[in-house]
């Protein structure tokens, strides 16, 4: 596989006096559940706290819920 069938994901969050990073480089046929987990996750450990998401997270674009 090469390097231009790669994801690439950078998330830092700054809170409270303190950073938490969370960065990748996946295969491309990752899925976004993967990715987005892995980012809450990052948030999560941000706050102290978890959040209690209950549907499996994705990418939501106009018109999805007319597919």
């Amino acid at each position: 596989m090469t390097d231009e069938n790669k994801i690439r994901v950078y998330f830092s969050i700054d809170s409270y006096g303190h950073s938490h990073t969370y960065s990748a480089v996946l295969d491309d046929d990752t899925t976004w559940d993967e990715v987005l987990n892995k980012i809450v996750s990052t948030l999560e450990a941000s706050y102290g706290y978890t959040f209690d998401i209950q549907d499996n997270l994705g990418i939501y674009y106009k018109g999805k819920e007319d597919d």
